[in-house]
Formats: structure tokens, sequence, C-alpha cells
């Protein structure tokens, strides 16, 4: 998908609006400016992201942030997917800082000066190469996690256990053993049940089933089954553990 990037300059700075963001994003303008606002509680990033105002359709003065290359991978780094926009914005913002970079440099007044220059400019190449590199490896890291959770948030249908454990490359009985080691579940004759902790939060849902035994008497047992949220549930936990889905491990 193609964005019509929105870059401005601001006091020699290159900035994108919150506003900008929001619109692109298809967000509420004061959900961007909770997070935002979140961010700047949790570390002293003012030179990154700047408060700013603009006069509405009212003609009344409103809050914006104004985010600087820093502060824009910032932002999107705490949000899943949108890749292609990330890339868009941050491929423009190299692209301006190195146009910027370029009329700064000034004219050699002789052969050693030239020298210098071209060491200089190779040297800030190379660095803008790195940190685009550093970025596009960032963005492809997250991707996985964002495939995962999505191709969970589609389903609707409740999971069974085996089936959850499979997207970790291993048996239902053993991925029973690691949430029992997690604190998880407990088993109580044959069935594993929720420590109660867990058990009102919608991870799950019972049913019970008859079946007939050898000796031909009638007895019940449950099958526990996994809501989608449950499903996340497990997800976060188990990579809290350093477990993670076969779609998001290393391909060697």
């Amino acid at each position: 998908m193609n964005y019509l990037v929105e870059i401005k300059n601001v006091d020699g700075k290159s900035v994108v609006s919150s506003r900008t963001i929001a619109e692109q994003l298809s967000k509420r303008h004061a959900d961007v400016l909770e997070r935002l606002d979140e961010i700047l509680t949790n570390g002293d990033f003012r030179s990154l992201i700047l408060q700013s105002e603009y006069k509405d359709k009212k003609g009344e003065m409103r809050k914006e942030y104004l985010l600087t290359k820093d502060g824009f991978t910032l932002y999107m780094f705490n949000i899943q997917g949108y890749n292609d926009f990330k890339m868009a914005y941050i491929n423009e913002f190299n692209r301006m800082e190195a146009e910027l970079n370029k009329k700064k440099i000034a004219l050699p007044q002789n052969y050693i000066e030239a020298l210098e220059q071209l060491v200089d400019t190779a040297k800030e190449n190379e660095r803008l190469n790195v940190l685009n590199s550093m970025q596009c490896q960032q963005i492809a890291e997250l991707k996985p996690k964002a495939d995962y959770t999505d191709k969970i948030l589609k389903s609707k249908s409740l999971v069974t256990i085996t089936a959850i454990a499979k997207d970790y490359g291993v048996s239902g009985t053993e991925m029973n053993k690691i949430l029992h080691g997690l604190g998880v579940q407990y088993k109580q004759g044959k069935q594993w049940l929720l420590y109660s902790r867990y058990q009102s939060n919608g991870y799950t849902h019972s049913e019970t089933v008859e079946f007939q035994r050898k000796d031909g008497t009638n007895d019940v047992t449950m099958i526990t089954k996994w809501t989608q949220k449950g499903r996340l549930f497990l997800y976060e936990a188990l990579k809290k553990n350093g477990i993670l889905p076969m779609i998001e491990r290393e391909i060697a």
C-alpha cells in the first residue's frame, strides 16, 4: 500500500504530526495522543516528541505532537503491524536527512579538505545505511508476532490444547505439562483444570461428555477447550518464559 508521506520542517527539524499518523492509520487522534503521553511519562523524550498546537475547524486551539524520526520510530515500534507505513516514513526521514546534510557541506578549499570531506560523507552514508538496516530488522522481527496474533484474532472458534501445542511443535501432553510447570493449570484425575485465579477470565470453555466404561457403566468426563482470549493469554505466558510459536522462531 502506498502512503502519502507528510513530513514537514519545523525549526530545522523534520517532523510528522500526530494528527497525520492518526488519520493515515485510521486511529482516533485522542488515542494517539494518549499513547504518546504514556511514552513521555516513561522517559525524557521531549526532544524527540515535541508538543505543539493547531487550530481546529471551530478556530479553537488543540493539542498535537510533532514527532522527529526517532520519535516516530519510538511510537511505531510500540504498536504492531503497519510495516509498509513505518518503512515509508523512515525512508523519507532518511532521504530528507541525507539531503539536509548535503546542503550543510561546505566547498573544500584545498585537496586535503576535499579528502576529509569525502571521508566524512562516506562515514555519514554508512551510518544512515546501518540505521536503516537496523530499523528494517526491527520491523521484520515484529512481523511474525503480528502474523501469529492476527491469525488468532481472526479465528472465533474454540481450540483444543493439542491444536495450540501444534503451533509450538510439541504434543498436547507435553504442552499440558509445560502449563502445569508455569502454574497455569493442575491435574485432577485425568482432567486438567485451571487454577482458581484464571478460571473466571474467559480463557476456557469446558464441555461435559458422557461415555461408557469397559464394564458397561456410564460416566462423564470434561473436555476443556481454549477461547481465542485464552489462546492469547497462553501466548504471552509462554513468551515470558522464552517459549515461542514456530512462526516466530529464527530460521536456522
